[in-house]
């Protein structure tokens, strides 16, 4: 596994990847073209991209449950980007604005928190109360409780984080082994 370094200087995770060599969506499917035109079966693909989707979103929440929430975004982009189904794109992207949430609150940057999380919340509507093993209100809850003094003042510009009130991402089920809302990420036995 490469450990680089971010943009903003922390430490980064990129998965069996070289430096430089993260995924763009234009690349992947670039790749899944190609191996259409070499004769693979796409089955075969589904269920690769399927195990790779897997092990980049349990590495997010091990990244976002030891308090890197700039690593466990990044994480999880890899993943919206893999994903093929716009339900769990949309999940995804949800997932990846509540870590910048909190990421911004370890910046003490409360304005920021307050727009973030508005777009998070925005992006979890419409998906079922628990998804991809998640529940989600419970989620939000534990964000909102997260950045609490953020909300309270909206003068304040600046604010300190509470690691009290900090949280572990806790599945109900794990949504490769079955589907139970509906996610269509269920891998083949």
């Amino acid at each position: 596994m490469y450990r680089g370094r971010s943009r903003f200087g922390n430490s980064k995770r990129t998965a069996d990847l070289p430096p430089g060599r993260n995924p763009s969506p234009r690349a992947m499917e670039s790749r899944y073209n190609s191996r259409m035109q070499n004769g693979v079966s796409p089955s075969r693909d589904v269920h690769a991209d399927l195990l790779e989707e897997r092990r980049i979103y349990y590495e997010g929440i091990a990244l976002f449950n030891e308090g890197q929430f700039f690593e466990a975004h990044d994480t999880w982009e890899e993943a919206w980007n893999l994903t093929r189904d716009r339900r769990r794109e949309r999940f995804y992207r949800a997932l990846i604005q509540s870590s910048v949430v909190l990421e911004l609150l370890r910046r003490g940057r409360a304005v920021g928190v307050r727009q973030v999380f508005v777009t998070s919340q925005e992006l979890f509507e419409g998906l079922p109360e628990t998804f991809m093993g998640l529940l989600i209100p419970r989620h939000i809850d534990h964000v909102r409780r997260a950045i609490e003094p953020a909300l309270v003042d909206l003068e304040t510009r600046h604010i300190q984080i509470d690691p009290a009130r900090l949280f572990r991402i806790e599945l109900e089920y794990d949504p490769f082994s079955e589907s139970r809302n509906g996610e269509a990420a269920e891998l083949p036995r």
